[in-house]
């Protein structure tokens, strides 16, 4: 998206003939005569393209079969497909017996570490009961972990803290500690509002509950911030945890601080039980000499010193203060305008890269590259995860991974997100079951869908009482989401300029009562201090949406979203409504069943909400209005309207615009 300076002059909407259908659509629904200026669309506008404008077209752009211009969806999920991967250890071969009620963590750990040390493979699980008591981390390339199937093998997660209430995951007892060593404190979560860790009676950490915390039970920092106030030597390292109810938990384990002691130890990553973990960013960032814009494959840089053909950089443009208020984006954190691509040639300070950008890195916001190693090849198969207790842990995450996949995964009960990917880059989840989360009271839990993602697949899922799915969040691009089924969620893009993302051929059950909003889908609002807007050409594409309230309400700042041949069924709300510089929309042959008698099928709620095209749907019930709100379309034809009543869903030409695109 071009959002290097604000639009110059107000823009001049062209005139349109709008069909007045049963007596529903008039002055008052669409907006008063009276407003002689209308308001100018923030930045220059760049998505709305028809096929005929070959000069607006990039890399970036397809057109379609309908002829509307769509992102370009044809390199997601894992490239080249998921792999058949030969088998090269058993869990057996380490010392795990199912069945047999003993932890299998360490047998597991292992089993993966030799099958990496071997060039990669998969660990083999039985049938049976698997217990893991411990977080696992996965660190070589080309590892998968396959079990016999969903219903033979089951991996029971039962990672728990002491009943003293407070724990040290590291260091051990006794154990020395660095100025890189990581200390990290446990805590039962419920009632949890404070987390401090001292040395002897210093105290070198705290952490406090805020708006945000969700279910927190784990609080890190490292030996450098007890190194820098301690001497070296033997010294008492305890974690105190203050709960809602004046309660304290202490925990006291001896240390031996050594500021000279270079510890090289990994330890286990805590966010998910099984964790596929690449190393992330590395070297320094380098910033960006010409601004990269949507469609380039090049990148002009102030140097290429540490870069080479083949590497893996992630892009970043920073929220400075100058994007965020052209955007209105209030939040106060967050990852927004990033992706992730492979270099392939080197020439001076220019690279190119093997895929085009999908918005816009501006010199003037700092915008910089910066080399990333994930882990590569990796998977899990072919079993059933069940976490037992109540903590902020998912079930699997993919972190920095690259061509990493979930297949034929049942999860039951996670503690945040049943299988995640998290800066990750085509990865695929296929063939799941994901049944219920422990914690749904906020902070970014119970989700399923991509967070700081790109070019992932989700396919053939199915979830049952998450809060939001499907969901993108942070800086999501490229993603896909098709033919899966979610059970009491909300579609989201919850947070954080996700953009050119799909959600097709999906069915979403929206109900309140599992931390949903209610709405069938939703995006958040600029206004919005925890997650601030969305960014351009989200796409709705042949989907079934129920909900108590809007079937789509989307907050602003979202240019050209695309929604297409879907059903909208709404017990109270319109069918769609956009505000605050919501724009360019194309809202093309969908039905819409209102059961409230008092919305209409499309709310353009504030006058900026500009440039709309509406074209080809049927409204059943409602309040009769076709539009209503304070802009007007730029496009209004053969809309109609309808009583209350039962409407099949839409059947396009080309039932799955992903599918299409893969062909061609």
């Amino acid at each position: 998206m071009r959002l290097l300076r604000p639009a110059i002059s107000v823009l001049v909407i062209p005139a349109v003939v709008f069909l007045i259908l049963f007596g529903f659509l008039s002055q008052s629904a669409t907006g008063s005569s009276s407003n002689k200026t209308r308001p100018a669309i923030p930045w220059e506008r760049q998505y709305k393209i028809k096929p005929s404008e070959k000069a607006r077209l990039t890399a970036a752009d397809v057109i379609g079969p309908d002829g509307i211009v769509y992102p370009d969806w044809t390199k997601c999920g894992v490239q080249g497909g998921i792999p058949e991967v030969e088998a090269a250890v058993s869990i057996e071969d380490f010392g795990a017996k199912a069945n047999d009620q003993i932890d299998d963590s360490e047998a597991l750990a292992k089993a993966c570490l030799a099958a990496g040390k071997m060039g990669g493979g998969a660990v083999l699980l039985g049938e049976g009961l698997y217990y893991l008591d411990r977080m696992v981390t996965v660190r070589h390339d080309n590892v998968v972990i396959r079990g016999k199937g969903s219903g033979k093998t089951n991996l029971i997660f039962r990672y728990a803290i002491p009943d003293n209430g407070v724990a040290f995951y590291n260091p051990s007892e006794g154990g020395k500690v660095g100025r890189n060593t990581r200390i990290e404190i446990h805590s039962k979560p419920d009632g949890l509002m404070k987390m401090s860790v001292m040395v002897d009676d210093t105290v070198i950490g705290q952490w406090s509950r805020s708006q945000h915390s969700g279910n927190t039970f784990a609080f890190t920092i490292y030996g450098r911030n007890a190194i820098s106030k301690i001497s070296d030597g033997k010294h008492i390292l305890k974690g105190i945890a203050e709960y809602t109810d004046g309660k304290k938990c202490t925990k006291e384990i001896s240390i031996i601080l050594d500021s000279k002691f270079n510890d090289t130890r990994l330890v286990d990553d805590t966010r998910a039980a099984i964790t596929f973990a690449g190393k992330g960013t590395v070297g320094r960032k380098i910033k960006l000499s010409r601004d990269g814009k949507r469609g380039d494959m090049t990148l002009e840089l102030e140097s290429t010193d540490g870069l080479q053909i083949g590497d893996c950089i992630f892009i970043d443009g920073p929220a400075t203060e100058r994007w965020k208020k052209l955007t209105q984006n209030a939040c106060l954190w967050g990852s927004y305008r990033q992706y992730e691509v492979v270099i392939s040639d080197i020439k001076n300070n220019t690279v190119t890269i093997k895929q085009p950008l999908r918005i816009e890195f501006p010199v003037i916001d700092g915008s910089y590259v910066q080399k990333v190693i994930p882990i590569q090849r990796c998977g899990i198969e072919s079993l059933r995860i069940e976490q037992t207790e109540n903590l902020w842990i998912s079930a699997v995450v993919f972190y920095n991974g690259w061509n990493c996949w979930a297949k034929g995964v049942t999860v039951k009960k996670c503690g945040r997100f049943p299988v995640y990917g998290s800066m990750a880059k085509w990865c695929e989840i296929r063939d799941c079951v994901f049944d219920d989360a422990w914690f749904k009271g906020g902070g970014g839990t119970a989700y399923t869908g991509w967070d700081r993602c790109w070019d992932c697949l989700i396919e053939n899922v199915e979830t049952f009482k998450m809060r939001h799915a499907p969901l993108f969040q942070w800086a999501a691009s490229g993603c896909v989401i098709r033919k899966s089924v979610f059970h009491e969620s909300d579609g989201q893009w919850h947070a954080g300029w996700t953009n050119e993302n799909l959600i097709e051929q999906c069915v979403i059950e929206s109900v309140r009562g599992h931390g949903g909003y209610g709405y069938g889908m939703w995006a958040s609002p600029p206004e919005d201090t925890a997650h601030g807007p969305n960014g351009p050409r989200n796409v709705v594409y042949n989907c079934d949406v129920s909900s108590p309230r809007a079937g789509l309400w989307m907050g602003g700042m979202n240019e050209n979203w695309l929604i297409l041949y879907n059903r909208f069924i709404a017990d109270s709300g319109p069918g769609v409504s956009a505000k605050t510089a919501s724009f360019d929309h194309i809202i093309k042959d969908n039905v819409f069943i209102l059961k409230d008698g008092k919305s209409p099928m499309v709310l353009l709620a504030t006058s900026d909400c500009l440039g709309a095209e509406i074209t080809g749907n049927r409204l059943y019930g409602g309040n009769g209005r076709l539009v209503a709100g304070k802009a007007k379309p730029t496009v209004f034809e053969d809309n109609k309207a309808f009583p209350l009543g039962d409407a099949a869903r839409p059947v396009p030409k080309v039932k799955s615009i992903y599918e299409w695109q893969q062909k061609q």
